[in-house]
C-alpha cells in the first residue's frame, strides 16, 4: 500500500527530480538494520541509474525504471527539527523517522506535532514537563504556538467546546509500554486543573482518585511495560454552562480475564493481588489469611512478584485514600478485598484423581475452607460443584463428575468470571460517585484509552478483537484528517481536486459484515459441536477471493488478515471457547447462594455502556435511518465520491450480543457512533525500544509503529496534497532575494509573491495562490531553499572576489611602496657604516698613541708610591712601640694610686650605705603608720553620706509635705466652691502653708550650717594634703642623694677603666652591688610617688562628690521654694475665681427677680393677652441671651466643667423652670381671654422652652471624633463603602484617605466610651463591607485602588495610634491625645492587614490580566528594532496585534498614576511593580522555553532591546531603589536573551555561559541550548559537547523545575511610617450624606 503511494508520489516530482538530483544531493539509502540510512548522490543519468555513496564510503548503484525508484530526498537541515511533521519540504517515511529521532535524541522533545496527530514518544524517565507552571503556560495558547505538548491537545480541546460548544474526544493509543495510560492520566489532570477553581474541588479530586483504582484492577506487569493497561478504558468528562467539571463516566472494554490465571515469564498479575498481600500486616487484612504471592499459584507463575522502583504497599494505601475520596464504604472495600483474596485461595486448591474419570476435593484443605468462608458460602457446597456439573435435558437436570482437568477449566473460568463482574462492579460505584446533575451537563470531552494495533508470533482472539477496534478508529482517523485537509483549501479558495486515500472499509467488512468472521464465529458457537477447525474451514471456504484475507502457505490452523498496518496471522485454536466465555451455571448458582448482600449486585453488574446498548441502538435507528437490509444507510455520499463506511446492523443484539465477539462490536459501533458527534483529537504514542533505555531510539521498533498508528498515512495525505505553507508576508521576506532586487515593488508583498514564483516555477501545479497563504507541492520548499542558498552562495562568492581582489591590490601597493623605501634605507645604511669606519680608524691611532703614554706614566707613578709608602710605616712602627712602652710604667703608677683611693672609699661607703638603710626603715614604718591614719579618715567620709541621707530623707519629708498641701489645696478649692463663708477657713490653711513654709527654711538653714561643716573638714584635708607636700619635699632629698649616688657609680667607673690592673670581678660584684642599691632606692621612691598619687585622686573624689551634692541641695532648696510660691499664687487665684463666680451667681439671681417682677406686673396691667404675650417673649429671649452669654464666657474660661459649674448650672436650670411654671399659669390666663387671631403661635410655651433649652446645650470643643449609634452601623456602612461615590472622596481638597479616617474616628468614640462589644460590632461591620465591595468590584481598578489605599491608611491609623509604647513615642504631644486609650486592637489590625493584602493580590491578578494579552507579541514576537528581521525557515510570524513593549509600559503607568493619585505608600508600588514584572518574567521565560522559534541570536536582541524600554520606564520612575532592586526580578528573562546572543561554539564559551546566567537553573538553561536554532544554513547548533560541559558544571539538582510559576506570590510587607495627622481638622463632605454622625 505505501509502496504503491511513494511510486505515484515520486513520478510526480519527476520535473523537480531533473532539478534536485545532480552530484552531492543528499537522499535516503533503505538499509535493514537501520531502515533508511543517510547517502550523497554521486552520479545521476536520468531515468537510468543512480550512483549514492553512504556514510561509511560504500556506494550503492541504484537502476531506476521509469522513475519509480527514485530515493527520498533528504529535507535542508535547517527543517529537520521542526515541531510539526507536515511543515518538512519532503514528506515521506525516512524524513518522518530522522525528524523524530533527531528531536528525540539530540533535543529530548517526547511531543512533536505531524499534522493533527500528537506523536508522544516514551522516554521512559521522569521529565519536568507536566507540572501547574505548564498547564497555565498552555492555558490560552493555541496549538502550535509553543512546543508540542499533551496540554496543547488538551487545551486546543478544551477551548473549542468552550468556543464553539462542541462535544470534544482525545484518543489515545499506542503499543503496550508506549505510555498511553499516563498521557490519558495527564489529559484528565489538564482537564481538572483548568477546568475547576484554583483549587481542585470535589468532583475533580474524584475523577483524578479513579485512575489508581483503575490502574490497581486493571493493570499489570508485562514484558513490555510495567504498568500495562489489560483494558480499554473511555472516559467522558461532563462539563456545565460555565466550562466547570460537574460529572464523569468510565466505560471499559475487552479487560484480559485470562491474566487472572496464567501469566508468562517476567509478567504479573494484576497489581491489586500483589498490593494485597504486601499489606497482609494490617489489622484489617489479618482475616485475608494473605501470604507472600510466591505462595500463591495465581500471583507466581510470571516469577517476578516485584516490580522495581515501586512499591506495592504505598500504592495500596493511596488506593484506599481514593477509595474514600470516592464514597466507597468499608463494608464496600472489604467485600472487594475478601473476593479477591478468595481468588487467590482458590487456585490453591489441589484436585485429586478418583476412579471413573472423576476427581475431588479434600474437605479439609485449608485453602478451601478459606475461600468459602471469604465468599460466604459453605464449604460442601463449594467442595461439591468444583468437582461436578448440571446437564438440563429437557425437564430434567443430570449432575455429573468432572476430570482433574475439566474441573480445573471450569474452576479457572469460574475465577474469571468472578473477577470480570468484581471489575465492572467497581466501574459501576465509581461512576455513580462521578455522577454529576444531568440537568447541568451542557457538553462533554471523551478521553479514549484504547490498546493499539499487536502483532505476535502468535496472536489468537485478543489480538483479533484489538486490531479489528483499531481497523475502525484508523478509517475514522483517515476521513478526519481528509476533511480537515480539504476544508482547508476551501477556506483558502484554491483550485484542489479531490485526495485519494486508503479506505480500509473492506477490511472492516471482512470482520463485521454478515457472513463475516464475527458473523461466522458466532455461527460456530451456536452449534453443539462447533469447533475452531470446522470454523477456519468455513473461512477458508467463504472469504478465499477476499484481497484481505489470505490462507497461509503450511498448515491449517492459521488464517491471516491483511490489516492497513500489516499482515497479522491469527491461531484459530480457543477462538470459539473465549469467544463463548461460558461459565458453569452450577458456579453462578452457588455463588448467589452467598450470604453477602453485595454479591448479586456484582454478579449482575455490567457496565453502563452494555447497559444502554438497547437504547442508544433506537437512537441510532432514529438518526440514522435503517435500511431494509438492517444495517444503518446514510443519506448522503462523502466528498470524493466515495461511500461512507457501511455499519453493521446493531439491532442483531439479542442473536449476537451473548459472545465476546458480538458484544465487542456491538459496544465498538456505540463508541464509533459516539466518536462520530464529537471533534477528535489524536495521540499516538511510541515505544522507542523494548529494554526502556531512557531517550534510546531504536529505528526498526519505532517505523513499525508509526506504520501501524496512522502517523505516515497522515503524512501520506498531506504530500498527497499541499503539505507546505508559506503566509506571503514570510514567503516575501525570505525567497524576494531570488529575483532581481529591480522587479520587487514595495508594499505590494502579493505581487512580489507571483513575480518569484512565475519566474522561478514553471509549472502552476506546484502551487496554488489562497488568500492568505500560498500553497505548495511536496519538495517546492526545499527546491526555493536549495535555490536561496545557491543565490547566497552566489552573492558570496561574488563579494569574497571583490574582497579579496581589493585585498590583493592593496598588498601589492603596499608592497611596491615598501620595496622603494627598504632600497633608500640600505643604501643610506651601508654609505653611514662606511663613513663610521673611516671615523673609528682615525680615532683609534690617536686614542693608542694617548693610552701608551699614560699607561708609562702609571707605572713610574706607583714605584715612587710603594718605596714611600714602605719607609714611612717602618719609621711609624719603631715610634709606637716606644711608646707603649713609656705608656705602661705611667700608667701602672696611676691604676697603683687609685687601687689604693678605692678601697679607703669603699669601707667608708659600706658604713654610710648601713646607716642610711636604718634611716630609711624607720621612716618607712612612720610612713606606713601616718598613711593608716588617713586611709581611717578617708573612712570617715561614710559620715558624710549620712548626713546626705538625712538630706534626701528631709526632701522626701517635704515633697511628702508638699503633697499635702496640693491636697489641701484641693480641698480648700472645694469648700471654696460650695460657700464663702470657709473662706476663713482657708486662709488658716494658708496660715498652715506659710508655717510650714518657714519651717522649709529653717531646715534650709539647717541644710547651709552642715554644708559650712563639710567645708570646715574640706580644710582640714587641704592641711593633711600640705604634710603630704612636706613629705614629698623629703622625697626630693632622697632623689638628689640617688644623683650624688649615680655620679659617684660614674667616678668609679671612669676610675676602673684607668686601673686596669684591677681584676674583672671585683669590678663585677662592685658594679651589682651598687645597681641593687640603684634599684631598691627607686623602687621606695616610685612607691611613695603612687600613694601620694592615690591620696590626692581620693581628695580629689570627694571634693568633687561634695562640690555636686551641695549643688544639688541649693537648685532642691530654690525649686521647693518656687514650687510653694506658685501653689500659694494658684490657691488665690482660686479663691478669687470662685468669689467671681458667686458675684455672677447673685447677679443672675437678682435678674430672675426682676424678670419675674416684670412679667406679673405686665400680666396684672395688661388686658390685650397678645401684646402680654409679646413682652413677656422679648423679656425671655433677654433673658436666655445672657443666660447663654455668661454660661458661654465660663465654658470658654474652663474647657472642663467643674463641680461649681455644674451646681451653679443646676440651680440656673431650677430658675428656668419656675419660669416655665409661670408661663404655664400666663397660658391658662391667655385661655380664658378672647380667641387669638390666625397669626398667633401655637404652644408658645414649647417655643420658649426650645429656646431657652440653649443653657444646656453647650458647644464643645471637637476631640477628633465620630460617634455612630448601633442602629445606624448598617447607614454607616452602605453610605460609606458600599454604595460611595469615590469622586466625592478623591477630588481636588479632599484628604488622601478620608473613608479610613472617619472610620477611625468612629473607632475612637467607641474606644472613648469604653463600649468594648461596640467596638467589636463597628470593625466587624466595616471590614465585612469592604470585603463585599472589593469582590462584587474586583474588576474595576480605579475601586481596587481606591480601597486599597483605604485599607492601608485604617491600617496605619490603627497602628500609630493604637497606644503601643513602640508607636506612642514617636507621636508628638498633641498626636498622643488621638491615641486608643482602653483596647488593644492587634487582632483587628491583622484582619485589616489580611484584607490588603486581598485586595493588593486583587489588582496585581488584574494588572497580569490585563497585560498578559500584550506579553508575547509584545515582548517576544515583536521586532522592535527597524531593519532587523528575526525570522527564518520554518517559523511563523504571529499575528502582533499591534501590541508593543510602549502598550506595557502604558498600562503599567495607568497603575502607577492610579496608585500616585490616592497616595498609596510608594514602599507598597514598588512592591506592587515587583510583582507584575516577575509575572513578566516569568511568562515570558515560559513561553520562551516552549518555543523554538523564538530560539536564535537575533530574536535575544529584540527582547534584550524590548526588556530595557521597559527597564528603562523602571529607572525613570524612581522605583529602583532598594537594595535588591525591583529589575532583578527580570534576570530570568534578561539572561536568556544574553545566552541567545552569546557564542556557544567551545568550551571556553561555555564557562562564560555558566558565569554569566547564574540566575538561570540548569534545567532552563539545558533546554534552551537544545532549542538553540541557527538563523541560518551557515551557523551550527550548540554542540552536545558543550550542553554536557554545562551539565557538569552545574549539575541538576533535586527538585529544580523547567517552568516558572506566574502566579507565584511575593512576601508582602506593609512597614510603619509615622504621620502627622490632626483628627479635629477632618471635616465630612455634604456629599457623603453622614449626618447622621455626631462630632465628639
Amino acid at each position: 500500500m505505501f509502496h504503491k503511494f511513494w511510486q505515484n508520489f515520486y513520478r510526480r516530482q519527476s520535473f523537480q527530480d531533473d532539478i534536485v538530483l545532480d552530484k552531492g544531493t543528499r537522499v535516503w539509502i533503505s538499509d535493514r538494520d537501520e531502515v533508511w540510512k543517510d547517502g550523497v548522490v554521486v552520479s545521476y543519468t536520468p531515468r537510468e541509474n543512480i550512483l549514492v555513496s553512504d556514510a561509511a564510503g560504500t556506494e550503492t548503484l541504484i537502476a531506476l525504471k521509469d522513475g519509480s525508484k527514485i530515493p527520498p530526498l533528504r529535507n535542508p537541515e535547517i527543517l529537520t527539527m521542526e515541531n510539526n511533521l507536515t511543515t518538512m519540504s519532503y514528506l515521506h517515511e525516512p524524513a518522518v523517522l530522522h525528524s523524530l529521532s533527531q528531536r528525540f535524541t539530540l533535543s529530548n522533545n517526547i511531543y512533536t506535532y505531524c499534522g493533527i496527530v500528537l506523536v508522544a514518544i516514551n522516554p521512559y524517565c521522569d521529565v519536568p514537563l507536566y507540572g501547574n507552571e505548564m498547564i497555565w503556560a498552555y492555558k490560552g495558547q493555541q496549538i502550535g504556538q509553543l512546543d508540542p505538548h499533551i496540554y496543547a491537545i488538551s487545551e486546543d480541546a478544551y477551548s473549542e467546546m468552550k468556543t464553539l460548544g462542541r462535544n470534544q474526544s482525545i484518543i489515545v493509543s499506542g503499543e503496550s509500554g508506549a505510555g498511553k495510560t499516563v498521557s490519558a492520566k495527564y489529559a484528565m489532570r489538564y482537564f481538572a486543573t483548568v477546568a475547576g477553581n484554583e483549587q481542585e474541588t470535589a468532583i475533580e479530586r474524584r475523577i483524578l482518585s479513579t485512575n489508581p483504582i483503575m490502574e490497581a484492577l486493571g493493570n499489570a506487569k508485562t514484558i513490555r511495560n510495567d504498568n500495562s493497561s489489560r483494558f480499554g478504558k473511555y472516559v467522558e468528562l461532563e462539563f456545565d454552562k460555565e466550562q466547570n467539571i460537574v460529572g464523569a463516566h468510565i466505560c471499559t472494554y475487552l479487560l484480559e480475564k485470562s491474566r487472572v490465571v496464567f501469566q508468562a515469564k517476567n509478567e504479573r498479575n494484576y497489581h491489586i493481588f500483589y498490593q494485597m498481600c504486601a499489606v497482609r500486616d494490617l489489622p484489617h487484612m489479618k482475616h485475608l489469611h494473605l501470604k507472600h504471592p510466591d505462595e500463591f499459584k495465581y500471583t507466581r507463575l510470571g516469577r517476578a512478584p516485584v516490580i522495581d522502583n515501586v512499591d506495592d504497599r504505598t500504592m495500596f494505601l493511596d488506593m484506599g485514600v481514593a477509595m474514600t475520596n470516592l464514597g466507597i464504604s468499608e463494608s464496600q472495600q472489604a467485600f472487594l478485598y475478601s473476593v479477591l483474596a478468595a481468588i487467590l485461595h482458590m487456585g490453591n486448591i489441589k484436585f485429586t484423581e478418583e476412579r471413573n474419570d472423576s476427581c475431588s476435593v479434600d474437605g479439609n484443605d485449608e485453602h478451601l475452607k478459606i475461600a468459602a468462608k471469604l465468599l460466604g458460602l459453605e464449604v460442601p457446597a463449594l467442595q461439591k460443584w468444583l468437582c461436578h456439573k448440571t446437564i438440563k435435558a429437557r425437564n430434567e437436570t443430570i449432575v455429573t463428575s468432572l476430570k482433574v482437568k475439566d474441573a480445573m477449566s471450569g474452576m479457572e473460568a469460574f475465577v474469571k468470571h468472578i473477577y470480570a463482574s468484581l471489575f465492572h462492579w467497581i466501574v459501576k460505584l465509581l461512576n455513580a460517585a462521578l455522577t454529576g446533575g444531568k440537568n447541568e451537563t451542557t457538553n462533554f470531552i471523551g478521553i479514549l484509552d484504547i490498546y493499539g494495533f499487536e502483532m505476535f508470533d502468535q496472536n489468537s482472539f485478543e489480538q483479533f478483537c484489538i486490531n479489528y477496534a483499531n481497523e475502525k478508529l484508523q478509517q475514522q482517523f483517515n476521513q478526519h484528517v481528509f476533511k480537515l485537509e480539504q476544508a482547508e483549501y476551501i477556506k483558502e479558495e484554491i483550485k484542489w481536486s479531490f485526495i485519494d486515500f486508503t479506505d480500509n472499509q473492506p477490511c472492516i467488512d471482512l470482520i463485521e459484515r454478515k457472513m463475516g468472521i464475527i458473523d461466522l464465529l458466532d455461527e460456530q458457537c451456536k452449534m453443539n459441536r462447533g469447533t475452531d477447525e470446522n470454523w477456519i474451514q468455513i473461512l477458508y471456504k467463504e472469504h478465499s477471493s477476499n484481497q484481505h484475507f489470505q490462507k497461509p502457505r503450511t498448515g491449517t490452523d492459521q488464517f491471516v488478515i491483511v490489516h492497513y498496518a500489516d499482515k497479522v496471522s491469527y491461531l484459530c485454536h480457543g477462538f470459539i471457547a473465549k469467544n463463548l466465555d461460558s461459565v458453569n451455571e452450577s458456579h453462578i448458582e452457588l455463588l448467589m447462594s452467598s450470604s453477602f448482600e453485595f454479591v448479586p449486585d456484582a454478579l449482575n453488574a455490567k457496565t453502563d455502556l452494555d447497559r444502554r446498548i438497547a437504547k442508544k441502538l433506537e437512537l441510532a435507528s432514529e438518526t440514522f435511518g435503517m435500511s431494509d437490509t438492517g444495517n444503518i444507510s446514510s443519506p448522503k455520499r462523502m466528498a470524493g465520491g466515495k461511500a461512507p463506511p457501511r455499519r453493521q446492523n446493531t439491532g442483531t443484539l439479542n442473536k449476537s450480543a451473548r459472545t465476546v465477539g458480538g458484544q465487542f462490536k456491538t459496544s465498538l459501533n456505540l463508541l464509533m457512533d459516539a466518536l462520530s458527534t464529537t471533534v477528535p483529537h489524536f495521540i499516538r504514542c511510541i515505544k522507542p525500544n523494548d529494554d526502556k533505555e531512557p531517550f534510546g531510539f531504536v529505528r526498526n521498533r519505532v517505523v513499525q509503529q508509526l506504520r501501524a498508528c496512522g502517523v505516515i498515512e497522515t503524512v501520506r495525505i498531506s504530500a498527497a496534497g499541499y503539505p507546505s505553507r508559506w503566509s506571503y508576508t514570510e514567503f516575501e521576506a525570505r525567497y524576494s532575494i531570488l529575483v532581481h532586487s529591480s522587479r520587487i515593488r514595495r508594499g505590494e508583498t502579493l505581487l512580489n509573491c507571483q513575480t518569484v514564483l512565475t519566474s522561478l516555477v514553471q509549472d502552476t501545479d506546484k502551487y496554488q495562490f489562497g488568500k492568505t497563504k500560498i500553497f505548495f507541492r511536496a519538495g517546492q520548499v526545499a527546491f526555493f531553499e536549495k535555490m536561496r542558498s545557491e543565490r547566497m552562495f552566489r552573492a558570496c562568492v561574488m563579494m569574497q572576489a571583490h574582497v579579496r581582489g581589493w585585498v590583493a591590490a592593496r598588498y601589492y601597493r603596499r608592497l611596491t611602496f615598501s620595496a622603494l623605501k627598504v632600497q633608500c634605507m640600505v643604501r643610506g645604511l651601508i654609505a653611514r657604516r662606511r663613513a663610521r669606519k673611516l671615523r673609528q680608524y682615525n680615532a683609534s691611532v690617536r686614542i693608542q698613541k694617548h693610552a701608551k703614554g699614560w699607561a708609562q706614566r702609571i707605572k713610574y707613578h706607583r714605584l715612587r708610591l710603594s718605596a714611600l709608602l714602605i719607609q714611612s710605616r717602618y719609621r711609624a712602627r719603631v715610634a709606637y712601640e716606644e711608646f707603649l712602652r713609656v705608656k705602661y710604667d705611667v700608667n701602672a703608677r696611676i691604676i697603683q694610686k687609685h687601687v689604693r683611693g678605692w678601697l679607703a672609699r669603699c669601707a667608708y661607703k659600706d658604713e654610710v650605705h648601713k646607716i642610711i638603710q636604718v634611716q630609711s626603715c624607720v621612716r618607712r614604718h612612720l610612713a606606713k603608720k601616718q598613711l593608716k591614719a588617713l586611709k581611717a579618715e578617708a573612712r570617715s567620709i561614710g559620715h558624710y553620706k549620712k548626713i546626705n541621707v538625712r538630706l534626701e530623707k528631709r526632701v522626701f519629708e517635704m515633697q511628702l509635705k508638699n503633697n499635702e498641701m496640693i491636697s489641701e489645696k484641693t480641698s480648700l478649692m472645694q469648700e471654696a466652691k460650695y460657700a464663702l463663708e470657709e473662706l476663713a477657713a482657708v486662709r488658716k490653711q494658708l496660715l498652715i502653708q506659710t508655717r510650714c513654709k518657714e519651717t522649709v527654711e529653717k531646715e534650709a538653714k539647717q541644710t547651709s550650717e552642715e554644708l559650712r561643716i563639710l567645708r570646715d573638714d574640706f580644710m582640714e584635708l587641704k592641711h593633711e594634703m600640705t604634710r603630704m607636700g612636706e613629705e614629698q619635699d623629703e622625697v626630693d632629698v632622697l632623689k638628689e642623694r640617688i644623683r650624688e649616688l649615680e655620679e659617684e657609680v660614674k667616678e668609679a667607673r671612669e676610675s676602673a677603666e684607668a686601673d686596669k690592673i684591677l681584676s674583672l670581678e671585683r669590678y663585677t660584684e662592685l658594679q651589682q652591688s651598687m645597681t641593687r642599691d640603684i634599684n631598691s632606692e627607686r623602687e621606695h621612691h616610685q612607691n611613695i610617688i603612687v600613694e601620694n598619687s592615690n591620696l590626692q585622686k581620693q581628695v580629689k573624689e570627694l571634693q568633687d562628690n561634695e562640690r555636686r551634692r551641695l549643688e544639688e541641695i541649693i537648685v532642691e532648696n530654690v525649686q521647693l521654694k518656687e514650687d510653694l510660691d506658685r501653689m500659694t499664687d494658684e490657691l488665690m487665684e482660686a479663691v478669687d475665681e470662685q468669689a467671681e463666680v458667686r458675684k455672677k451667681y447673685e447677679q443672675m439671681e437678682l435678674r430672675l427677680a426682676t424678670v419675674r417682677d416684670i412679667l406679673l406686673k405686665e400680666i396684672a396691667n395688661t388686658r390685650n393677652p397678645r401684646q402680654a404675650q409679646d413682652k413677656i417673649k422679648s423679656h425671655l429671649d433677654q433673658l436666655r441671651v445672657s443666660l447663654f452669654s455668661d454660661a458661654s464666657k465660663l465654658n470658654n474660661k474652663h474647657n472642663i466643667r467643674s463641680k461649681e459649674d455644674v451646681d451653679l448650672q443646676n440651680k440656673v436650670e431650677s430658675k428656668v423652670e419656675e419660669n416655665i411654671k409661670l408661663l404655664a399659669d400666663i397660658t391658662k390666663l391667655h385661655n380664658a381671654m378672647p380667641p387669638r387671631d390666625a397669626g398667633t403661635p401655637k404652644h408658645p410655651e414649647k417655643k420658649l422652652i426650645r429656646q431657652s433649652s440653649g443653657v444646656k446645650q453647650r458647644k464643645q470643643e471637637f476631640r477628633g471624633m465620630f460617634a455612630c449609634k448601633r442602629e445606624d452601623d448598617s447607614r454607616l456602612v452602605k453610605k460609606l463603602i458600599t454604595q460611595l461615590r469615590t469622586e466625592l472622596v478623591t477630588g481636588p481638597g479632599c484628604k488622601p484617605g478620608l473613608v479610613a479616617h472617619v472610620m477611625f474616628m468612629c473607632v475612637r468614640y467607641a474606644d472613648h466610651c469604653n463600649d468594648e462589644g461596640r467596638i467589636q460590632e463597628l470593625l466587624t461591620a466595616l471590614i465585612t463591607g469592604i470585603t463585599a465591595v472589593t469582590r462584587k468590584q474586583s474588576k474595576d481598578a480605579v475601586i481596587s485602588v481606591f480601597w486599597l489605599a483605604n485599607c492601608l491608611t485604617l491600617l496605619q491609623n490603627l497602628t500609630q495610634f493604637s497606644g503601643e509604647e513602640l508607636y506612642n513615642s514617636r507621636l508628638t504631644p498633641g498626636m498622643k491625645e488621638f491615641s486608643l486609650k482602653n483596647y488593644d486592637l492587634s487582632d483587628y489590625r491583622n484582619l485589616v492587614s489580611d484584607q490588603c493584602i486581598n485586595v493588593f493580590h486583587t489588582i496585581v491578578k488584574l494588572a497580569q490580566e490585563n497585560i498578559q494579552p500584550m506579553l508575547i507579541p509584545g515582548m517576544l514576537e515583536r521586532d522592535s528594532i527597524p531593519g532587523m528581521n528575526t525570522s527564518f525557515a520554518g517559523v511563523r510570524r504571529q499575528d502582533h496585534q499591534g501590541y508593543d513593549t510602549a502598550a506595557i509600559v502604558s498600562k503599567l503607568q495607568f497603575y502607577l498614576q492610579l496608585m500616585t493619585s490616592v497616595s498609596v505608600s510608594s514602599h507598597v508600588i514598588r512592591q506592587f511593580v515587583g510583582q507584575v514584572l516577575y509575572f513578566i518574567n516569568a511568562s515570558l521565560m515560559n513561553n520562551l522555553i516552549l518555543r523554538r522559534d523564538l530560539c536564535h541570536w537575533s530574536k535575544g536582541i529584540q527582547i534584550r532591546y524590548n526588556l530595557s524600554q521597559l527597564e528603562q520606564w523602571v529607572r525613570e520612575r524612581g522605583l529602583d531603589l532598594d537594595e535588591s532592586g525591583i529589575l532583578s526580578n527580570l534576570a530570568e528573562i534578561r539572561q536568556a536573551s544574553q545566552l541567545l546572543q552569546m557564542n556557544k561554539s567551545s568550551l571556553d564559551h561555555a564557562a562564560v555561559i555558566c558565569e554569566t546566567c547564574h540566575s538561570l537553573n540548569s534545567l532552563q538553561l539545558q533546554k534552551l541550548l537544545i532549542l538553540y536554532s541557527p538563523a541560518s544554513e551557515y551557523e551550527e547548533r550548540v554542540s552536545q559537547t558543550v550542553i554536557k560541559y554545562i551539565l557538569d558544571q552545574r549539575p541538576i539538582e533535586p527538585g529544580v523545575k523547567l517552568m516558572m510559576d506566574p502566579n507565584k506570590i511575593k512576601p508582602l510587607t506593609f512597614p510603619f511610617e509615622s504621620k502627622d495627622v490632626d483628627f479635629s481638622m477632618i471635616s465630612i463632605p455634604s456629599g457623603l450624606k453622614l449626618d447622621f454622625l455626631e462630632q465628639y
